[in-house]
């Protein structure tokens, strides 16, 4: 016969609560915003294998067979970045809607951020994207035109470092996150 163990349970209840309203709706829109620059940065890693593709193959100023090829890939990239920063606004909408419905009320959503705060941060977050957006946009209106080393340098610098987005803005997203009991 089978020996059973009891079954140990915590006797703290679940700190898990299953949230609605206007607290399920911005922690929605926290993941929402989380996931659009997870694949924000995706698209970035195989923009900038394009771009160091492009400037390997020219190497003077003609155009070279397969520069088209790779412009048109990048051109998809850059088209794909801006979907998602169209996407970041949307949220940054829906965030202000929320945060207009919450004005009067008393008390925090969350822990410890005023309402204001979530469409300040995703806001943030929306301007630094949208501001990238335009800088990838003229790399690619430009890449295929240098065949100068230091323009080429320039370009996948530019790319690589995302300038426009401030090193504080992933502790923006952090806090966010952890605002909304996601991390």
């Amino acid at each position: 016969m089978a020996n059973f163990l009891p079954t140990i349970t915590s006797p703290k209840p679940s700190t898990q609560v299953n949230l609605t309203g206007n607290p399920r709706i911005l922690k929605d829109l926290a993941a929402d915003t989380y996931n659009f620059i997870q694949k924000w940065n995706k698209v970035h890693l195989h923009g900038m294998s394009l771009l160091r593709s492009i400037t390997e193959l020219k190497v003077d100023s003609s155009y070279p067979r397969g520069l088209q090829e790779l412009c048109d890939d990048l051109e998809k990239d850059v088209d794909q970045m801006d979907r998602i920063v169209t996407s970041l606004k949307s949220v940054v909408s829906r965030t202000n809607a929320v945060v207009s419905l919450q004005e009067g009320k008393k008390g925090k959503i969350f822990t410890t951020w005023p309402t204001e705060y979530f469409s300040e941060a995703i806001e943030e977050i929306y301007e630094a994207y949208k501001n990238e957006a335009m800088m990838k946009r003229k790399i690619l209106e430009n890449v295929a035109h240098f065949h100068q080393e230091s323009m080429k340098m320039l370009h996948l610098t530019i790319w690589a470092h995302q300038s426009m987005i401030p090193h504080k803005l992933g502790m923006t997203l952090q806090s966010l996150l952890a605002e909304t009991g996601h991390r």
